[in-house]
């Protein structure tokens, strides 16, 4: 679990990493990498430091690609990036490496070059905040970083209603990733109730966002620890231990999940509890389902 504030977090990093596995090439092309051929997705994670990077993907024959999530920067991204080139260059010798820092939220990342003793890190950043949306809008892999992109609060809105309508004309194995990225990207600049409102304005109902989460490998989970565990009382239990795993993996080991945690599987509605989830910005932001009754669950 990462608690660094200036890094997005298993959430951001891994909803910016769905979008990238399910688009690289729209990706690419707005970052401005060509791309060569097949992409190849590589293992960033260099055990002897517990290092893992949030995107390492070869784009050419001897090119490669390594981009960073950054939320709100601090001073020592720069130097954590040179210490992800020296071990990239170590493990593939002879490529050529990009290296990008995306900067999700507010912040300014300094850079790694000192031009006084002739070391140039070479690190593009690029911040989201200064995106034209219309380019992200282009595509539906881009659209849901729409919603980080340049304007004010009203136009971020009205950014995020044309990501959604987008992505609803997606097929429905793209369409579930791009909405659950949209949905968690846009708490970054956007505030609940904000994107509940848009949410209802453009029809997209509670059954909608619950078709999506019930898809998620948490929901998978749940159901099969219910089928295995055959009698009420302990399917609960295992949905109540793949909740909290949710709830830590989003907030944190925080002390007060356990109890959210139970109050949510005493609900007996698996999806609803995902979508209370990921829905909030906060634990205190969770709303609890109402309870389902057996009539309801057969």
């Amino acid at each position: 679990m990462n608690n660094d504030p200036s890094r997005p977090g298993p959430v951001y990093d891994r909803m910016m990493r769905l979008l990238a596995q399910n688009d690289l090439p729209a990706l690419c092309d707005w970052l401005g990498v060509p791309l060569e051929g097949a992409p190849e997705f590589l293992s960033g994670t260099f055990p002897r430091e517990t290092l893992a990077t949030d995107l390492l993907v070869r784009v050419g024959p001897e090119r490669m690609l390594h981009t960073e999530y950054i939320l709100r920067p601090t001073a020592d991204v720069a130097g954590r990036i040179t210490v992800y080139r020296g071990h990239i260059m170590q493990r593939h010798p002879g490529a050529r490496l990009t290296q990008v820092a995306l900067v999700l939220g507010e912040g300014t990342l300094r850079p790694g070059d000192d031009p006084k003793n002739g070391f140039y890190l070479g690190l593009r950043t690029l911040y989201l905040r200064e995106a034209d949306p219309a380019a992200l809008l282009a595509h539906p892999g881009l659209a849901p970083l729409a919603v980080l992109a340049r304007g004010d609060r009203r136009q971020r809105g009205e950014r995020l209603a044309e990501a959604f309508e987008l992505i609803a004309r997606e097929p429905e194995h793209r369409r579930n990733v791009l909405t659950e990225a949209t949905m968690t990207l846009a708490m970054i600049t956007l505030d609940r109730p904000t994107i509940d409102r848009i949410r209802k304005e453009i029809d997209m109902t509670v059954a909608d966002m619950a078709d999506f989460y019930a898809e998620s490998d948490f929901a998978v989970l749940i159901r099969d620890r219910g089928r295995a565990q055959g009698r009420q009382e302990g399917r609960r239990e295992g949905s109540e231990r793949v909740l909290l795993a949710l709830l830590r993996s989003r907030f944190g080991p925080r002390p007060e999940l356990p109890g959210i945690a139970d109050l949510l599987a005493r609900t007996d509605d698996d999806d609803a509890a995902i979508m209370a989830i990921q829905a909030a910005a906060t634990p205190e932001e969770i709303e609890i389902p109402a309870v389902r009754s057996e009539s309801a669950g057969q």
